[in-house]
């Protein structure tokens, strides 16, 4: 940490493990024996895409997408900038973006309309978090969600400051 930065946690490593399990167990109850491609926005969601991909067994793929409206910064600037897209043909697929957070919702709503004009069968949104006193797009909502946290700055398991502290086992609340 730099001098002055303390991390506050939020969410244990053992409460993210218990509700990884409930997450998938609700994702398969869904889908079923359909296939699905798990669809993990960089660089925060791959923590959570990785654990949560073991979860939910065989019948997944997974592909990547970065799109952010951070940068380096605490707070969303409201345009999102896309520079990597999938490389599979989604088009007439099921597609689960797996999110590390959602917070205005720019990043999100972006994705979606990204997804839906590529023709996908289905596109379903699974997040770790969830802010929901930030949402400038109110449709812009997880259908599988781990926490709803409040409005403070969060790192650890995949989420970061400047691209630091995306490795800690936990959520927890940057103090600066």
């Amino acid at each position: 940490m730099t001098p002055g930065e303390t991390v506050e946690p939020l969410i244990s490593a053992e409460q993210i493990e218990t509700r990884l399990q409930g997450l998938a167990d609700e994702i398969i109850r869904d889908y079923g024996e359909k296939p699905i491609i798990l669809l993990c926005a960089l660089t925060g969601g791959v923590i959570f895409l990785a654990d949560l991909s073991r979860k939910l067994g065989n019948n997944t793929t997974i592909d990547f997408v970065r799109a952010s409206s951070y940068g380096d910064g605490t707070v969303s600037n409201g345009k999102v900038r896309l520079d990597c897209h999938p490389k599979l043909d989604l088009a007439s697929k099921d597609v689960l973006v797996v999110e590390d957070i959602i917070d205005t919702g720019h990043t999100l709503a972006y994705l979606k309309k990204y997804l839906e004009d590529m023709n996908v069968a289905s596109v379903r949104v699974c997040a770790l978090l969830d802010k929901p006193s930030r949402r400038e797009v109110p449709e812009a909502q997880a259908d599988y969600l781990g926490f709803s946290i409040p409005d403070e700055f969060v790192v650890g398991y995949g989420l970061d400051y400047a691209q630091r502290y995306r490795n800690l086992p936990y959520v927890g609340i940057l103090k600066l």
